[in-house]
């Protein structure tokens, strides 16, 4: 114990004047017998006994009061260790910096992370006092931040007590960041940031300042987890195959489960569902910070072309990272035919040689194409109501009965290709084939005819512009080396546009002409691609990307979900969606029973809309709402929507993370401090009931 004031013990002395008073009052008188009183002795003694119990109270409370007038006045106090950081009250410049990421719901004692961090700040912020400038931030990835400090503590209890978890990752860099920038713009000496939450290293950037420049603060921690470990397991991972060995609806799944902990974890249940129902069963054993993949094989429900599928855990303190979720579809088999315009004896140089290899690489059964071949004299004896995909490959100019068909074909649902080569002849081709042309032909370009050596390959042209955002693109990188390296020495030139809706121009070269146009037709779906589909005008087939850009483009125009098309998105990433010709709505169903609706302007004169709220776990439902008022479900372009597993990483960041700044910039504190307790209010107080009981036993006299 200690005293603010201790030359106010001297008053201490004061404790003699009760007992002089009490000396003086025993003084005895002279004695002079009377017999007339002795009858009195036996009840004088009754007497006696209770004034010297009264004097002795008397005595006693004087003393205590004397004792405690100068013990008040010195103010006596203790100190002792309390949760929390020191909080300084009065005019200042602070920021709350509270951590609602989904690993805010880590549960201790059944009480998640979040709700402690809530109460914490609420504490803090009634300690700072009504004089402080405050901000509320917190760390969820894409989180908003206010936009300056605010002395309405009433309205920042309210956004404490409002805050709710969320589904993204922390992002503690941004959300530091953004204080430093509030703090930096405070012209108040005193400037804190306290941390909520118990950081992460996963949420800090690496080898980058969570300050921005001049930004000094006071840091402070505050762990609501009071220095607990936080052990966590998570599904960080899932992919599905097809398993040929097991039947045509046979899927292998393989889920990656990680352990975060500092401890192992033997046999944790595992199982995988599919719809509602859970099909296989499993243990997995993790080391501490390691991870391990556990393979289930399963079958997609009779009649079905596919599903949604969940791996599960165990649940532990951190339920929200045991589930992830997926799509698995059985092997779209496409029907194929492949119409030759220029048929070959020499098999490699066959018109269709390099598009059929790619279509069925290996010449595997599990390709997922199925392919038919023709002469454009054998076309009209083809059944096409079972055919999906027609490429006319270097055909020359159709009959009128044969175009009539094949647009017939196209409005009621059918993928048409068609390929420019030496047979097309432009005149011919603008007479007849106009109805099956995206647009129409103006002339063929040879673009190093006469030229030598090194000449011939300074003309070819390259494909320059590509819509990276349309499925047939989407399994190649932004720069798509496997197509720009690719030299074309002829082209066909377009004229004007036919008579169809939606069109749009996919890759052009690097002379602006058109390479790849797209229109619809009805229901169905034209492709017109100006070159050859060989290697006669161009060697793309020889380059990495033709494969994949081959089979992007049938399985685009057989309405089959484009291998590389996400079918799997984090928690707020984004998604375009395709709009059909006749669609007048489209009704996304997500996770919790909500919906998000596109219609009018958000669809008009547009070939994809951009869905963005992408903001819960869980698997995503689309629906078009044709002009008629009919509805139907858009299978292939449903998606799952899975955390980030960087989230899932409790493992604590080093503190030289968190000050990562100018070398002046504050230090870090504890979330624990010496507090002062005042002793003196307790003495006072007991010096007012002393003098209460000395007035009491006056009186009672």
């Amino acid at each position: 114990m200690s005293f603010l004031a201790p030359l106010m013990l001297i008053g201490v002395a004061g404790i003699a004047v009760p007992l002089v008073l009490h000396l003086i009052g025993r003084r005895r008188a002279r004695r002079v017998r009377f017999a007339a009183i002795d009858f009195l002795f036996g009840s004088d003694k009754k007497v006696r006994k209770r004034l010297r119990l009264r004097e002795r109270l008397l005595l006693a409370a004087r003393i205590l009061a004397c004792t405690a007038l100068p013990l008040a006045l010195a103010k006596p106090y203790t100190a002792c260790q309390a949760s929390g950081p020191l909080v300084p009250h009065g005019p200042q410049a602070a920021v709350l910096v509270i951590d609602n990421s989904f690993a805010s719901t880590f549960a201790i004692d059944e009480e998640s992370m979040l709700a402690r961090s809530r109460e914490r700040a609420r504490r803090i912020l009634q300690q700072l006092g009504p004089e402080a400038e405050v901000a509320v931030l917190v760390t969820a990835e894409g989180a908003e931040a206010p936009s300056e400090l605010s002395r309405d503590h009433l309205r920042l209890r309210d956004r404490i007590r409002a805050i709710e978890s969320s589904s993204r990752p922390a992002d503690l860099s941004a959300a530091l960041r953004r204080a430093g920038q509030l703090l930096a713009g405070s012209s108040q000496r005193i400037r804190t940031v306290y941390i909520l939450g118990t950081p992460a290293a996963s949420s800090l950037r690496t080898g980058e300042s969570p300050w921005p420049a001049g930004a000094v603060p006071q840091l402070n921690l505050v762990d609501p987890s009071d220095g607990q470990a936080l052990d966590n397991m998570a599904v960080t991972g899932v992919t599905v195959e097809p398993d040929h060995e097991t039947g045509a609806r046979g899927i292998r799944v393989d889920a990656e489960v990680a352990n975060f902990g500092a401890h192992q974890v033997r046999e944790r249940p595992i199982a995988l569902r599919i719809g509602n129902r859970v099909v296989a069963r499993g243990l997995v054993t993790v080391e501490p910070g390691q991870r391990t993949r556990k393979r289930f094989t399963a079958a997609l429900p009779p009649g079905t072309r596919a599903a949604e599928l969940e791996v599960e855990l165990a649940p532990d303190q951190l339920a929200i990272d045991d589930r992830r979720y997926a799509l698995a579809e059985r092997t779209a088999e496409i029907r194929v035919l492949l119409v030759n315009g220029d048929p070959r004896t020499v098999r490699y140089e066959d018109e269709l040689f390099y598009l059929s290899a790619a279509l069925r690489p290996g010449d595997r059964s599990d390709s997922g194409a199925v392919l038919t071949t023709a002469t454009g004299d054998e076309l009209m004896s083809q059944r096409l109501d079972e055919i999906d995909v027609v490429v006319l490959a270097n055909v020359s100019a159709l009959p009128a009965p044969a175009v009539s068909r094949l647009r017939q074909w196209v409005e009621a649902g059918g993928g048409l290709w068609v390929t420019a080569g030496s047979n097309v002849d432009v005149e011919e081709y603008d007479q007849r084939m106009s109805p099956l042309l995206p647009q129409n032909l103006s002339g063929a370009v040879d673009l190093v005819h006469g030229a030598r050596g090194d000449e011939r390959s300074g003309r070819a042209l390259s494909l320059a512009k590509l819509e990276v955002d349309h499925p047939i693109f989407s399994v190649f990188p932004p720069d798509a080396p496997g197509l720009r390296e690719a030299g074309y020495s002829r082209i066909v030139l377009l004229g004007p546009t036919t008579e169809v809706s939606r069109r749009q121009v996919l890759a052009r070269y690097d002379n602006g002409t058109a390479a790849l146009v797209e229109a619809e037709a009805g229901k169905g779906r034209l492709l017109l691609y100006t070159s050859t589909i060989d290697r006669d005008w161009n060697d793309l087939p020889i380059h990495p990307g033709f494969v994949p850009f081959v089979q992007q483009a049938v399985r685009h125009l057989a309405r089959v979900s484009p291998r590389g098309r996400p079918r799997e998105l984090l928690v707020g990433h984004q998604l375009l969606l395709d709009i059909g010709a006749d669609t007048v709505r489209i009704d996304v169903d997500r996770p919790g029973g909500h919906r998000s609706v596109f219609e009018g302007e958000e669809l008009a004169d547009r070939r994809q809309v951009r869905f963005s709220e992408t903001d819960a776990p869980g698997f995503y439902e689309v629906t078009d709402v044709k002009r008629e008022g009919s509805g139907s479900a858009r299978g292939d372009s449903d998606f799952a929507v899975n955390l980030d597993a960087r989230g899932s990483d409790l493992r604590r960041a080093e503190l030289a993370q968190l000050t990562r700044a100018p070398e002046h910039a504050g230090a870090v504190g504890s979330d624990t401090h010496e507090r002062r307790v005042e002793l003196w209010h307790a003495v006072a107080a007991a010096l007012l009931l002393f003098l209460l009981a000395e007035s009491f036993i006056v009186w009672r006299h």
